[in-house]
């Protein structure tokens, strides 16, 4: 039985290894840490199974392998976990726990190949296998990140199972300092920890990207101050040192801020503050909706000691303000129900630490409109069956503008004829001469034609959500299509611009029905007035709240 065995390994290992080292395209590419790394022999896919050596690839994140013998190998984790593999068994042992593989281990060129993954997760690893790509990433999971900090400096340090590496980089304002670590995933229980001792405010970390996996720890100062990376010398981590450390900073905590207040204040009839006071300062999310029209902030790391009743507010935005959330328990929302939406600023203070929400109407006339239309030139956008949109977009922006100045905003156009202007030097006009708003006039289309019909408006930065609720009212009230909806959109002119800018989709110029009403001189002169309209309301407060209408779908 034992001279069956031995034959059957010499041959298997034979022809695995003929597979394995077959000259080609590797059928599996790796990457350990985000970089790819070339094996030999290459790792291939069978029956769904990954097979390679796992000597190589552990060996870069810091193990110890060696040879049990002819044909074993003995993995030795950085914390001592102590994996062996034996050619002819489907079985390896963890630290004397025995855990079977979907293949057995075989000899092959002198290297014991076998399913790679259970391995490597035996180590502390995670991986995740791409079948598109045909991409096994090899991630290593963030294990701590703790902070030690008093008045004259502060050490965060950032634990890992296995080897990694950072790379130090800095942001002028507000100044902070962060640490990326490629290959390294992110699964603690919480994100952040208050500090506010010395020049830092906080620590930050989190999943900057998912694939290939970046994790970002940051470092938040509330003024300037010496900060390096220190790597640990075993390789599983490093130290983010800010400031003088002598090695006797304790340890601190997780934070709970406390909102210590909430009151309110209308000084006059166009300006209303409501304001949140807290004992530390506190990262937080905010949220506009339409329909009821309600603005939230999120204080995930934020608690109340008792319930907070609802504040009645008193002026023409605001209604109420309350706080939803377990008494003791971070985690909390601030829900703003609204008479109307309008224009509003959230402005953090630090004597006392507190969130503003500043709702303030003006004058459509005492603002900087940039109107944008879409295209133009030799990119003539999407096609209809008869009409550009470039065209159409240019006739529209016109309108607005003409109606803009009119009422005496200053008003300027990107391209006031049929010319090329590059997507980001849009923008870039807005952001030079210091516009208020921004507004982007576009048509949709869809690959195929007749397949996608409606209205709908795009933003980009939380400060613009508004007021592109606003506008998708007044167009959908105006032009009276499908109301898609107001959508997050990564798209160039309204992310590199700095005030509140909006994308707006009149109607999809590929839809028979909707390029015919595009055709229309008083439909385009309908999509103008209702841009005016909705920029009016916005910075107005004169009402957002339309009514649902769709015709002809």
């Amino acid at each position: 039985m034992q001279q069956r065995t031995r034959r059957w390994l010499t041959v298997g290992g034979v022809l695995l290894a003929l597979t394995l080292c077959a000259t080609g395209r590797a059928a599996v590419q790796v990457r350990i840490l985000g970089q790819p790394i070339e094996l030999s022999p290459a790792p291939q896919l069978a029956e769904g199974v990954i097979l390679g050596s796992p000597a190589t690839v552990v060996g870069k994140l810091g193990c110890r392998f060696m040879s049990g013998g002819r044909e074993s190998l003995i993995v030795i984790s950085p914390e001592g976990r102590r994996i062996i593999l034996v050619a002819g068994s489907s079985e390896m042992s963890i630290d004397g726990q025995v855990r079977r593989m979907a293949r057995e281990a075989v000899m092959a060129g002198g290297r014991l190949i076998c399913p790679l993954r259970p391995v490597l997760e035996a180590v502390g690893c995670v991986t995740r296998w791409d079948e598109d790509t045909e991409v096994l990433d090899v991630e290593v999971p963030l294990q701590a990140v703790d902070v030690y900090a008093d008045e004259e400096g502060a050490r965060i340090d950032v634990r890992a199972p296995l080897r990694v590496e950072g790379a130090l980089f800095r942001i002028e304002e507000p100044q902070r300092f962060y640490v990326d670590l490629p290959g390294v995933t992110v699964e603690l229980e919480h994100e952040r920890t208050y500090v506010n001792l010395g020049s830092l405010l906080r620590v930050r970390w989190g999943q900057f990207k998912q694939r290939p996996a970046i994790a970002r720890v940051v470092a938040d100062l509330r003024e300037p101050d010496d900060v390096r990376w220190q790597p640990d010398e075993d390789g599983l981590g490093g130290s983010l040192i800010v400031g003088d450390v002598h090695g006797d900073e304790p340890l601190i905590e997780r934070h709970v801020a406390w909102i210590t207040g909430i009151s309110s204040r209308t000084d006059d009839g166009d300006t209303t503050l409501v304001r949140v006071e807290l004992s530390d300062p506190v990262v937080f999310d905010y949220d506009v909706a339409r329909r009821p029209p309600r603005v939230t902030v999120e204080f995930p790391d934020a608690a109340v000691q008792m319930p907070v009743a609802p504040l009645v507010v008193d002026g023409p935005f605001v209604q109420t303000a309350s706080l939803e959330g377990s008494p003791g328990e971070p985690g909390l929302t601030l829900s703003l129900q609204m008479h109307q939406l309008v224009h509003f600023e959230v402005v953090e203070s630090s004597d006392p630490p507190a969130v503003n929400l500043i709702f303030k109407r003006g004058r459509l006339r005492d603002k900087r409109v940039v109107v944008d239309p879409g295209h133009g030139g030799r990119d003539s956008g999407a096609r209809g069956a008869h009409i550009y949109e470039k065209d159409v977009n240019l006739d529209v922006a016109l309108q607005v503008a003409s109606r803009l100045m009119a009422i005496g905003a200053q008003t300027v156009l990107t391209r006031e004829s049929d010319v090329f202007v590059d997507l980001y030097d849009r923008p870039e006009l807005a952001n030079r001469i210091g516009a208020d708003l921004f507004v982007s006039i576009h048509c949709n289309a869809m690959p195929k034609p007749n397949t996608g019909w409606g209205t709908e408006s795009y933003y980009y930065h939380a400060h613009s959500k508004c007021l592109g609720l606003i506008m998708q009212a007044a167009l959908v009230k105006a032009l009276g299509r499908r109301d898609n909806g107001t959508r997050w959109a990564n798209f160039c002119v309204i992310r590199e611009s700095d005030m509140p800018a909006v994308l707006v989709e009149l109607m999809y110029i590929n839809h028979d029905e909707e390029e015919s009403l595009l055709q229309r001189p008083e439909v385009r002169t309908a999509a103008a007035e209702a841009i005016v309209e909705g920029l009016r309301q916005y910075v107005e407060g004169t009402g957002t709240e339309a009514e649902h209408t769709e015709m002809g779908m």
